[in-house]
């Protein structure tokens, strides 16, 4: 072997170079390193033809010398030392170059990269003469200042090097040291180990962070904490974030007690069962456009009609199609909202709840009206409809109805003294020509229709029952006359029972607003039956008529904010089957005890059963002769 001097443009590859694979970003860094530190390995060269040579050790190295020609920076005169060898060397050299060199370890380079810095060259300088994007010379300096026991345990290969990327998550030396003694052998992953490190910070994408914004954060004071090796932010002061989330959430609260809300309550988190307990005023219409009255007629109706179409079956297209109307539904419902007003009068007894949903939206319930104001409400003004039920599609809203007629009708047949009670309560205030509905049909006529979309539950089971259990011996008889002495023949029980039943048939469909003082609801009290335990919540009745958004509201609010949020993406039938299995089975694993009751209780707002206020017990009635002697 010698070593001469040999001009680049006498320089070709050789056909006995192993190597067949390169890439153009090994090229781009050799040409910035030749420019920045000159050929620091010489090629290996067999003389060719005409006196040229060709190189079979070095081919990466010959490219980027023929590439800095073509684009002028090196000189067509330009040589580089060459080792000389026979042909008969050259495969075998080629082969040995390729396979018995080893590779610099990452860790070595991180280091180099950092000991280029301390000798003064900056992370661009160091880019320019390797030729790598700055950007990865900054994420080697990164990985430089982990702790030296985490690189000395990456080069034992104790962990792998998206490990030791998490780690940069933090730059206190102690800390790394700490979670990396802690972890376990499984958790030794990227993902545990980067929990670890920000377990007392707030994801970017948190509904703190996402409801106060990144900006106001930081205009704040506040620092955050990039993670250099993917997307994910953190910020490294909770305190101040969740100072700022109050801040924002107090102001809101100010402006809606300046619009004239007789309360309004701030709940971070929402407090569902509370919501629930609460009745509802609704905003009444003022000079609404006839053009957008028009245009939700129109929606409504092409909403229903799709609800409709899915009883019958269910499709993707169908789907589709119930998303997109109810969409045009909800726009024109806050179109009209501008054209709407809650009543003064009204506000003063109702009040709001200030949240952050699970997405980091603000979120505002409007006109709540708590138990203790509902009879102050009552008094002033008349009930409003609820916000469901103002809200909620017809055909829906018509299935909600029949369902809860099925279980009062259930608890009325079997409550013969308050069913007696009611109708001739009923019947008194007819025939005195008092004012309003006692909600009994009397004449007991269309109540097959009134069962439209309830479908079998267990009410109607219940009510089934009850009527196999009826004596009908009676109306055996051939004419009426005969029929009625039969009637008259049973005992006190079994007429109460016909009695009960009958009345339960005349019962009227409607939900409730929660705060209304009527007959209906009281009567409906007094029986003492839980909905719930009559009527769930299935697919067919009642899930997969709400759109996807409120699924995922409902899911949110029994089985946590975190449920939610982990199921963004999934699409409404995937919903609809989690919450249904939900529901069949509240003390599934994986439900607390405390979602499980939340699950087994649950109703649509105006289902269920009022529970009865007490009453102060009626004085006995004064004897004749007392009265008569008063009298006299």
């Amino acid at each position: 072997m010698n070593t001469q001097l040999i001009e680049v443009k006498k320089l070709g590859k050789s056909p006995l170079n192993v190597r067949r694979t390169g890439s153009a970003s090994a090229c781009d860094e050799l040409k910035a390193s030749i420019l920045a530190h000159g050929l620091l390995q010489n090629l290996s060269v067999h003389p060719a033809k005409k006196g040229k040579f060709q190189v079979f050790a070095g081919g990466r190295r010959l490219a980027a010398l023929h590439a800095l020609q073509s684009e002028g920076h090196l000189p067509d005169d330009y040589a580089v030392p060459c080792h000389i060898y026979t042909e008969a060397q050259a495969r075998e050299l080629s082969l040995a170059e390729n396979t018995v060199r080893h590779a610099m370890h990452p860790a070595d380079e991180f280091e180099a990269f950092a000991q280029l810095v301390g000798q003064g060259l900056s992370s661009a300088d160091i880019a320019t003469r390797f030729g790598v994007e700055e950007s990865h010379v900054l994420k080697r300096l990164k990985l430089a200042r982990v702790a030296p026991e985490l690189l000395n345990a990456y080069r034992q290969g104790e962990f792998s090097l998206e490990c030791l990327m998490a780690f940069t998550l933090t730059d206190d030396h102690a800390r790394q040291v700490s979670v990396y003694r802690g972890l376990t052998e499984w958790q030794r992953n990227p993902r545990d180990i980067r929990a670890q490190l920000t377990e007392t910070m707030p994801g970017g994408k948190d509904r703190l962070a996402v409801f106060v914004g990144l900006d106001a954060y930081l205009q704040a004071g506040g620092a955050i904490r990039a993670d250099l090796f993917g997307e994910a932010v953190y910020l490294e002061n909770p305190e101040l974030l969740h100072r700022l989330a109050a801040e924002k959430l107090e102001a809101e609260r100010q402006a809606l007690l300046a619009e004239g809300w007789g309360w309004v309550d701030i709940m971070p988190e929402r407090d569902w069962q509370f919501l629930h307990q609460c009745g509802r005023i609704a905003p009444r219409p003022l000079n609404v456009p006839e053009e957008l009255l028009e245009r939700q007629a129109r929606a409504e109706a092409a909403l229903s009609a799709v609800m409709e179409a899915m009883d019958d079956t269910e499709s993707d297209a169908l789907m589709d199609a119930r998303e997109e109307a109810q969409a045009e539904v909800d726009a024109i419902a806050a179109e009209l909202a501008r054209f709407s007003a809650f009543d003064p009068e009204q506000m003063r007894f109702a009040g709001c709840c200030v949240s952050i949903g699970y997405n980091g939206a603000l979120e505002v319930e409007k006109g709540l009206v708590r138990k203790a104001d509902a009879k102050r409400l009552a008094a002033s003004t008349a009930p409003a409809a609820t916000r469901l039920q103002n809200r909620m599609p017809d055909s829906l809203r018509r299935a909600l109805e029949a369902c809860r007629l099925q279980v009062a009708q259930a608890a009325l047949a079997a409550n013969p003294a308050l069913a007696f009670d009611w109708l001739a309560f009923s019947l008194a205030c007819d025939a005195f020509g008092l004012p309003g509905s006692t909600g009994l049909d009397i004449r007991l006529t269309g109540h097959a229709a009134k069962f439209e979309g309830a479908g079998a539950t267990a009410a109607a089971s219940a009510m089934e029952a009850i009527l196999h259990g009826l004596p009908r011996h009676w109306l055996e008889a051939g004419d009426e006359a005969e029929r009625f002495r039969r009637f008259r023949a049973l005992n006190q029980a079994e007429k109460q029972a016909v009695f009960a039943f009958c009345v339960a048939r005349s019962l009227q469909p409607q939900l409730s607003t929660g705060h209304e003082n009527s007959a209906h609801e009281l009567a409906l009290s007094l029986t003492g039956v839980e909905v719930a335990d009559y009527w769930r919540p299935t697919k067919e009745q009642y899930l997969k008529r709400l759109t996807r958004a409120q699924l995922l509201a409902l899911g949110a609010e029994l089985l946590g904010e975190a449920w939610a949020y982990q199921r963004m993406d999934y699409r409404k039938t995937e919903l609809v089957e989690r919450l249904e299995a939900a529901f069949r089975a509240p003390e599934q694993p994986g439900h607390s005890p405390e979602q499980a009751a939340k699950l087994a209780a649950w109703l649509p707002e105006g289902m269920a059963f009022l529970p009865p206020e007490p009453t102060a017990q009626p004085e006995p009635a004064a004897e004749p002769n007392a009265v008569a002697h008063a009298a006299a």
